[in-house]
Order: structure tokens, then sequence, then C-alpha cells
């Protein structure tokens, strides 16, 4: 897990960001964000009745309601659920919405100035994090296409190999070493098996 002054670090290099009366949901961020996880927006607005903290990184949407004193509400989308987002606003704040498909979450009382980099930033993440899972399942894809060519390749089929088990019995028999008795039942037994 990240500690606080990295996920600060993060934060503090965005552009555009506003975490207005969020302290304590920044603070609880290195509980939750991953290792491979970077911070690319942030913002706040009003939900619920409290204000939420929204979180956006290279995997998910995360918003945020830390307590006054104790509790917790969190709720994530992953990028590839995402399906759509949008906003409006006025004079001073907006909202942002959100929908996966199954559900849709608004914040409001959002910054005018910080909706649309959120936004903004948000799509792209979807964008790329879609395109990086279709080039790992056609990646994915060719190389078991590739593992299938090659492991029949070099496999022999099952004719290839009835014909040289029979070509050993054969050579086998002609040395001496199988009676012709014992030559026939182990024919047998090998035709029976390829059935």
């Amino acid at each position: 897990m990240p500690s606080l002054e990295q996920i600060q670090k993060q934060i503090d290099a965005l552009p555009d960001r506003y975490t207005f009366y969020t302290s304590k949901e920044i603070r609880y961020l290195p509980e939750i964000i991953g290792e491979d996880e970077t911070i690319l927006a942030i913002t706040s607005g009003f939900m619920q009745k409290t204000t939420w903290l929204c979180v956006c990184t290279n995997h998910r949407v995360l918003f945020l309601d830390r307590g006054m004193f104790w509790g917790l509400r969190q709720v994530q989308m992953n990028l590839d659920r995402i399906q759509s987002i949008d906003s409006s606003y006025g004079l001073f704040f907006g909202v942002i919405r959100m929908w996966d498909g199954a559900s849709s979450i608004a914040i409001s009382l959002v910054l005018r100035r910080s909706i649309a980099p959120f936004v903004k930033t948000v799509q792209q993440a979807v964008d790329q994090y879609k395109r990086h899972m279709v080039h790992d399942l056609m990646r994915n894809a060719q190389q078991a296409k590739d593992s299938a060519i090659t492991h029949t390749a070099t496999q022999p089929t099952l004719k290839d190999d009835l014909l040289d088990k029979l070509e050993r019995l054969a050579h086998l028999r002609a040395s001496g070493t199988l009676s012709e008795e014992e030559f026939t039942k182990a024919k047998a037994r090998l035709l029976a098996e390829q059935r």
C-alpha cells in the first residue's frame, strides 16, 4: 500500500483538484489504494446529505465518505464497468453522473472548474483500460492459437503413432525377440486400443 505522503504527492501533482472538506477521506486512501494504482483525478461534492471524495485511478472510480468520528461509506465502479459519465453545471457548481449499466451515482455541488477535467480524465481512463483489456485478450488468444498449432505440429497423429508401434512389433518379431504368438497378441491389443 502507498503511504499517505505518496498519495498526497499524487494529489498535489494534479492540476485540477477540488478536495473541499475531505481530509478524513484523503487520510483513508492509503488503506484502499493498491500499489499498482495511480490517482488520475480527484474532486469532491455532496451526495446523500454529506460531503464525498471522488477519486479516479487507473483501475476504478472511488466515492468515499468517512464519518466524523467513525464509519465509512465507500462505492466503487471499476473502469471496465463504467458505461457512461456526464455532467451539468451552473454558475459555480455542478453535478457529475456515472452509470455502470445496473446503477448510477450522482454527486452534486462539485466546483464547476473541476468537473470537466474530472469527467475527461474518467473517459480517458475508461478508454485506455478497455483498450488494454482488448489488447490482452487478443494477445492471449494469439498465444493460445500459436500454442495449439505448435502442439498439433509436434504431436504425431494417432494413425502415425499406431504405424510406428506396429513397425516396432514387426521388427521385434523379425529379430526373434517376439514369437509369432506374442506378436499376434500385441498387434491385436494395439488395434483394440485404437478403436
